[in-house]
């Protein structure tokens, strides 16, 4: 009966049809999601995109909308969607599917129009290669939306191109100023690698205003100040209560974990270990997931905990919902007593460097 209504309505060309044999189509690769083989997906995605280019826009962005969540999607229906000249269909894509890769954003940033880019930029766990692009092609709208979004990730050249073009939009120069990401040094540093050009604009933007440059370092101090001052009470407490067996370690860090709050979660860890900041920050941003294991498994964090902040790194670092599996599978294989011997030799080091500084 499904193979006569499918064989019926692809001999059918009028655009209606066309509507009712996408979304059969459409159904029946959604409800076996995730059992299809590899030939079987491309096959879909090849027969949705050539139907996709025979509706209406208004059923396109149906479409887009139900497609743009989902992990399984075909990538060419995923490509194709964010490629559509019309934001009602392409905007939900870009913003959401974990299907396109770094490599399909920088194509589309670097060749459709500000309106792509835009959404684009409400994208979780921008890289460094994409920022690039929408530093470089941007106009003031998406300038101002990439540096807002505090899941960006910015290289020193990306930090750069955007603080230059910057110069003409003062607002989204003082909002880069404030991000946790990018400290008064490594401003200046991207400012001290500023052409002749970029120097001049600079020179009349601080002679326009003589405290601006000054007030962009303060503002930025002060408010991380601010914000340090009051993570760090908030988790005292919260230490507190821990120690009186009101709560536990595993409960903090499940409840940061979906409330998105990383840098939560880097102040909890530690406080409880003694490490050093710069030490937990960089275990939590880099892509290798063993040191977090280890100052994890020396806490004696449960299994479904660490999973949980898998998933937040993981969303942080722009990388697949699946890596997050992987790093909780590798925990698992951890043991305390491996932990605690890989944190002894770690403070070990530490103290030694410590005492050659002297």
């Amino acid at each position: 009966m499904l193979f006569d209504r499918l064989i019926a309505l692809s001999q059918e060309k009028t655009s209606e049809k066309r509507r009712d044999l996408l979304v059969l189509i459409s159904e029946l690769f959604t409800d076996g999601a995730g059992n299809h083989s590899d030939a079987e997906t491309k096959l879909f995605g090849d027969i949705l995109c050539r139907l996709v280019d025979q509706v209406s826009v208004d059923v396109r962005a149906q479409f887009s909308e139900q497609m743009a969540p989902m992990a399984c999607t075909p990538h060419s229906v995923a490509l194709r969607l964010a490629q559509d000249e019309e934001l009602a269909v392409s905007g939900v894509m870009l913003e959401q599917s974990e299907v396109l890769t770094d490599a399909d954003l920088r194509q589309i940033a670097g060749s459709l129009s500000q309106g792509h880019l835009l959404a684009i930029t409400r994208r979780k766990g921008l890289s460094e290669t994409v920022t690039e692009v929408l530093a470089d092609r941007g106009d003031v709208e998406v300038l101002e939306g990439v540096t807002h979004n505090a899941t960006a990730r910015f290289s020193d050249f990306g930090l750069k191109r955007l603080a230059t073009r910057s110069l003409d939009y003062p607002e989204v120069l003082r909002a880069l100023s404030r991000r946790a990401d990018v400290p008064s040094d490594r401003l200046a540093r991207a400012v001290a690698s500023f052409d002749a050009e970029a120097r001049a604009k600079l020179e009349n933007l601080v002679a326009l205003s003589p405290d601006f440059a000054a007030l962009l370092v303060s503002e930025a101090a002060g408010i991380a100040r601010e914000r340090k001052q009051e993570l760090e009470q908030e988790i005292s407490a919260l230490l507190r209560r821990i120690s009186q067996r009101i709560g536990t370690l595993d409960e903090s860090i499940t409840e940061f974990a979906r409330d998105g709050r990383m840098e939560a979660v880097a102040e909890l860890l530690t406080q409880v270990t003694g490490l050093e900041d710069a030490h937990i920050a960089n275990i939590l941003n880099h892509d290798n997931d063993f040191g977090l294991a280890v100052v994890c498994r020396s806490l004696s964090i449960g299994d479904e905990a660490y999973l949980k902040l898998s998933q937040l790194r993981a969303e942080h670092l722009g990388q697949a919902a699946s890596i997050a599996d992987a790093w909780a599978g590798n925990y698992a294989q951890i043991d305390r007593a491996s932990a605690d011997r890989a944190l002894y030799f770690h403070r070990m080091r530490v103290a030694a460097l410590r005492g050659e500084k002297r």
